[in-house]
This record gives C-alpha cells, sequence and structure tokens, in this order.
C-alpha cells in the first residue's frame, strides 16, 4: 500500500529509502510471506522542490556547486529517477586482493536476477569481459545499457497492491532509538510540517538505504559511531570525458565488440595485470565509427580512430569523508559536510601510460598522450562511507551488511562497497540488495505485532 503514515506501530522490516538499493531489498524480502515491511520515503510520488533542498550540503573541495542538486533525488525511486542506465560487472581484482571481505563468486551468483530487474542481455553476467587474442594485459569490458529502468514506474503497482509493503511517503527518518546492541524504533518527522510533533515506529530489523550521503549521517546523527569509520573513505568515479584517442585495429577486436545502442564498448587493463603491477581499474570507452588510415607496427593500414573517456577508480581515503556541518536544514537536522579531492591527475597519468605500452604490445593498437591539462568531471557514485569489512577499526558493516555494533541494522546501497572499481554502481547496488534481502528473509520468522 502507498500511505503517508505508517500504518503499523510495529513492521518486521523497516527500509528508510526508495532508490533502487531499497526496492530492490523490498522485493526480495517480499517473497517471504509472514513479512511486514515498510519502505519509508522522504519525498512522494514525483520530485518536491521543498523536499528536495534536503539534500543539500556544505562542500569543500573538488565536487561542483551543481553535484547534489543534479545527483540526488528525494522521491520515489530515488536516484533511478535520473539514472543514465550504465550496467557493468564489478572487476574481480579488488576480490582478488580482499579488499571485499566476501570471494568474487558470493556476489557473482546474485547478477543473473539484478540483471532481469534492469532489464539487461544475459551477455551482462554471463560474458562481462572478453579475452583479446594475444594479450593478457588488456581485456574487452563493456558495459550494457538498461532502458533505463525508472524503479518509480516499474514497481508503483506492486507498492500500491501488496498485502505486507507499505511505502511511506512523504516521511523523514530522523534518528534510531538504540537499546545496547539493538536499535528497537526509528524517530520520524513530516517532510513538509517541521512544526509536527515527531512520530516512533518499531521494527525488528531495519536497512538504511539512503546513499553514500544518507547512510552515514544517520549512524551520526543516532550516536551509532563509536570507533567505526563511518562516513570515511568516500569515493567517486573520475570521469575524463574525450582525454585522448586511440587508434584501433578492428579486424582485432573482440566479436562482441559492435555498434549496438545498448552497449558501451571500452577496453580496461586486465585484473592479473593490475595486481601484479599495484594499478587501480579505469575503463577506456570507443566508438567504431570512423576509419582512417595510419602506421601501426610500422606498416601503413585503415584503423579505428576514436575519442577515449576514461572512467576510473580510486582508493578509498578517509580525508574524503561525510560529517556533520555548523547548518541545519528547515526541518533542524544538522546538514552534512562533504569534504572531497580526487587527487587523480598523476595516477591517471601513470594508469594511462602502462595502458598505452599494454596496448602497443598487444598489436591492437596505439593510444594519444594526455594532454598537459585535463579536467575531472564527476559520476554521480558516492561509495564507502559505511564501508564493509572485518573489523570496526576499518569497517562499518560486515560482510552481511550489518552494522558492527548493532544486531539488527542494516546498510544498502555503494555507500558499503569498500573498493569501487571502475564499473558504475547501480548493477552491483542491486546485486547487494538482492543478497541482503535473502539474508533477511532467512533470518526473519514474521511477527504478530499491531
Amino acid at each position: 500500500m502507498i500511505l503517508n503514515q505508517p500504518k503499523h506501530v510495529h513492521y518486521d522490516v523497516i527500509i528508510l529509502g526508495s532508490g533502487p538499493a531499497g526496492i530492490t531489498t523490498a522485493l526480495e524480502l517480499s517473497k517471504q510471506s509472514s513479512l511486514k515491511i515498510a519502505v519509508i520515503e522522504s519525498g512522494f510520488l514525483q520530485r518536491y522542490p521543498t523536499i528536495q533542498t534536503l539534500a543539500n550540503v556544505q562542500l569543500h573541495g573538488d565536487f561542483p556547486d551543481d553535484y547534489f542538486p543534479m545527483h540526488t533525488q528525494r522521491c520515489f525511486g530515488g536516484t533511478s529517477t535520473i539514472w543514465g542506465g550504465f550496467c557493468a560487472v564489478l572487476e574481480e581484482r579488488a576480490f582478488t586482493a580482499q579488499e571485499w571481505p566476501i570471494p568474487y563468486e558470493e556476489l557473482n551468483q546474485w547478477y543473473p536476477a539484478a540483471a532481469r530487474i534492469l532489464e539487461l542481455p544475459d551477455k551482462a553476467f554471463r560474458q562481462p569481459k572478453v579475452a583479446i587474442e594475444g594479450t593478457s594485459e588488456l581485456v574487452y569490458k563493456p558495459f550494457y545499457v538498461s532502458p533505463p529502468v525508472r524503479f518509480n514506474k516499474k514497481y508503483h503497482s506492486f507498492f500500491q497492491h501488496h498485502p505486507r509493503v507499505d511505502l511511506i511517503l512523504g516521511t523523514t527518518g530522523f534518528r534510531l532509538i538504540t537499546r545496547g546492541r539493538t536499535v528497537t524504533a526509528l524517530e520520524l518527522r513530516d517532510s513538509l510540517v517541521p512544526e509536527l510533533s515527531p512520530a516512533v515506529v518499531s521494527a525488528d530489523n531495519f536497512v538504511l538505504a539512503c546513499g553514500g550521503v544518507g547512510n552515514p549521517r544517520l549512524l551520526q546523527l543516532s550516536d551509532i559511531v563509536e570507533q567505526m569509520p563511518v562516513g570515511l573513505g568516500l569515493m567517486e568515479h573520475p570521469h575524463l570525458y574525450a582525454v585522448a584517442d586511440m587508434y584501433l585495429d578492428r579486424d582485432r577486436l573482440p566479436v562482441g565488440a559492435e555498434e549496438d545502442p545498448h552497449v558501451i564498448n571500452a577496453l580496461q587493463l586486465s585484473d592479473s595485470y593490475c595486481v601484479e603491477h599495484g594499478v587501480l581499474s579505469f575503463s577506456a570507452d570507443f566508438n567504431l565509427q570512423q576509419m582512417t588510415p595510419t602506421v601501426l607496427m610500422g606498416k601503413r593500414r585503415e584503423m579505428l580512430h576514436t575519442p577515449v573517456t576514461i572512467r576510473a577508480e580510486i582508493a578509498p581515503d578517509f580525508r574524503n569523508s561525510v560529517r556533520e556541518s555548523d547548518q541545519r536544514n528547515y526541518l533542524g537536522i544538522p546538514m552534512p559536510r562533504i569534504d572531497f579531492n580526487y587527487r587523480y591527475h598523476d595516477l591517471a597519468r601513470e594508469s594511462w601510460h602502462l595502458f598505452g605500452k599494454a596496448l602497443l604490445r598487444s598489436g591492437l593498437g596505439r593510444p594519444s598522450i594526455l594532454p598537459p591539462e585535463f579536467k575531472l568531471h564527476d559520476g554521480g557514485h558516492l561509495m564507502g562511507t559505511t564501508r564493509m569489512g572485518l573489523s570496526v577499526d576499518d569497517s562499518v558493516v560486515d560482510s552481511n551488511c550489518r552494522v558492527h555494533t548493532t544486531d539488527n541494522l542494516y546498510v544498502a546501497g555503494s555507500s558499503v562497497f569498500p573498493a569501487g572499481g571502475a564499473s558504475n554502481p547501480t548493477y552491483t547496488i542491486v546485486a547487494m540488495a538482492l543478497r541482503l534481502g535473502a539474508h533477511l528473509a532467512s533470518t526473519s520468522r514474521g511477527n504478530t505485532h499491531g
């Protein structure tokens, strides 16, 4: 049901946030027939300007002033309402290097179901990358483009008619109430009428699905921090648009490289090469439209001439953070302060140099050099602020996405990513949310609370 206030005083599971992570978790949980589930959204079915200001932050560093107005949506469906649809599985390198505390196979088994939700072809998970003949240093790894799926439109009927899943709109989660290791309730504010007294709703389990800023801020506002690095290690994907050129031998490209509006062709350094050389991932895309005569390996031939856009990985840096600012929003809630710097220019040159040498050795093509000056752009991919790990000293959630210091509080979304790879995160967000929903469904039995 779609409501403007909770129907029950107690739910089996409360999910805060109705973007891809929150909705996907609810979908998977709804398969457990005894559970009462609430998905709470601060916005309404459509974007509401006043509520949208709740996403405002204090910015310090490299993000432009329009970053959050552009990439954050306080409404049903969250950022899926503006999402571009780019999807690729995460690079296995981060798992091989044990930056993720789960095996790659654990995540990989959820990509097929995530592909169905995002309406991706089977190739997105059956053939996420393709070896290139004659080299082990490069792989062909395309992005598969979702239509894109707008979760608000695709799942409106699901929430409207499901008897056990309530979508509660216009309601902002303000603070989690705890007793020992247990979260007992969630304090709620009306998103448009700040003078109304807060309401309280309880649950057996709580899931935060409020994004890379909202998740750590709610933990901070609820004093669920202790020695954990809550809000630290913020990651983004630096984008370098048309920053270089490549000449590629089209006849040597893998068969999968073809002109398709639902595929963005790209080359990457292989996982094994990245591990061996201690370099982070980045993706260099190319188009298949312009042929020109040029020299490669001492021979003049017809080559594909293509501009290159780089989508890159940066390492988590605890100087990049989400903290409390000295300003408050109209609900009286302290606004977030975001400190973020890419610190990527030198690594971009080093990575492109390694990529270029690998490209030449492969005989597949040759690159141009990067220009003396280039601008880093953002991707709108906030990751890592409630990172997954094994210890409270360097992470916030465990391998099941449960907050280390609680027994019944979980986090969904890319804020749990301990390493972000060079792949857009939504496909992995949905896969991880399916995994979390299945875990909660297996450990929750339902109850008879009103």
